[in-house]
């Protein structure tokens, strides 16, 4: 009994020796290149031995064929990231563009034109009409070279208009109310410019805003106010020495040309940017455009409607045919001459009857009594 379990446990122990321990392979004799034999023979034996170990390798295989298949399969396209990814397109681009350019100008275009007027919300009126006159004519408008010089153009010309002057309470200063609460300038030297500025004419008074005020040069300034360069430039030098000589604190009058455009546009943009500007909104300007062109429209169907319905009139009233105008008799000569020695009885016509109007007759005498000038008179010859 005690052999037998020796004999077991000794199988046990070589039993987990062999689990332990790696299974016999074989040496393959690996071939052994003599110095002196320089054929390729050895180099391809050589290579296909390598080969061959590379194979047997555990993971090697697995792994060449895993990158084989990679190369073989097609990548998954990646997702675009949500920056890459294309904007949607815009329901409306005109009105994208127009929304672009007021946000971008309007402010800027009220407080020039405050600059022109001295009147914040007349400003503001200018530029909403400037801008809403743009989009009317936005295909004109889109393809200009500069757009907000359009709409500036069209904002002058209706601020400098003299037709605002028939405008009831034009002449008086605007007063402050809820849509425009912004003072006049409140320092006494911005006061003093600013009245400086309105009491020059209309012309030059935009030459000076353009120039020295908005910072065009002068030959896009004559440009823009449709003069020459040398009338433009007269208006600019005229400008500048009426202010010169109405603000003399600002020591204009002895510098050059160059310094005094230096020191009005400080002037002009500290001026124009103490005024709190509230422009409506552009959706509000473009609705208040297309409702202005329809009820032009509708106002050129009215009236050309009421001319034809007048000329209709016209036709039915009218006669058909043409009536001749009555005919006028013609006056006479009396076919015999009296005797002028003859006696009031024997004026005779040619009937042998004495003619009414003869010498001696009531008639003769009516005519003797009259003045001369009446003489003349139809009824009396």
């Amino acid at each position: 009994m005690t052999q037998r379990k020796q004999r077991t446990q000794q199988r046990s122990r070589q039993a987990q020796q062999a689990r332990q321990s790696p299974p016999h392979t074989a040496a393959r004799p690996t071939l052994e290149r003599h110095p002196a034999d320089n054929s390729e023979r050895w180099e391809r034996k050589e290579k296909k031995e390598k080969k061959e170990k590379r194979g047997k390798e555990p993971g090697r295989r697995t792994a060449a064929a895993g990158t084989r298949a990679k190369r073989r399969r097609p990548e998954p396209a990646a997702a675009p990231s949500p920056a890459a990814a294309p904007a949607p397109p815009v329901a409306d681009p005109a009105g994208a563009a127009f929304d672009a350019l007021y946000t971008r100008h309007a402010v800027t275009l009220i407080r020039q034109v405050y600059l022109l007027t001295g009147r914040p919300r007349f400003a503001r009126e200018a530029v909403e009409w400037a801008f809403r006159l743009a989009w009317q004519r936005w295909p004109e408008v889109a393809v200009d070279p500069d757009p907000a010089g359009w709409v500036r153009v069209a904002a002058y010309d209706y601020a400098l208009s003299p037709w605002h002057r028939l405008r009831p309470g034009h002449r008086v200063p605007e007063k402050p109310v809820r849509e425009a609460p912004e003072p006049p300038p409140a320092r006494p030297e911005d006061r003093a410019l600013l009245n400086a500025l309105l009491r020059l004419p209309a012309p030059y008074r935009r030459a000076l805003v353009l120039h020295d005020g908005v910072g065009l040069g002068l030959y896009e300034m004559a440009a823009e106010v449709e003069a020459s360069t040398p009338a433009a430039a007269g208006r600019l030098t005229h400008a500048r020495t009426w202010v010169a000589l109405r603000r003399p604190e600002l020591e204009l009058y002895e510098l050059p040309p160059v310094r005094q455009g230096e020191i009005l546009h400080t002037r002009f943009t500290q001026l124009a940017v103490a005024q709190q500007v509230t422009p409506a909104a552009p959706r509000t300007v473009r609705a208040d455009s297309e409702r202005g062109t329809r009820r032009v429209t509708r106002g050129a169907f009215g009236v050309t409607g009421l001319l034809a319905a007048v000329t209709g009139l016209v036709l039915i009233i009218a006669p058909d045919g043409y009536t001749p105008p009555p005919e006028v008799p013609v006056a006479t000569l009396p076919s015999a001459v009296p005797d002028a020695d003859a006696t009031p009885g024997e004026w005779t016509g040619d009937d042998g009857e004495p003619r009414p109007g003869g010498p001696g007759s009531p008639e003769e005498a009516v005519v003797q009594n009259l003045p001369p000038g009446a003489r003349l008179i139809p009824e009396f010859r």
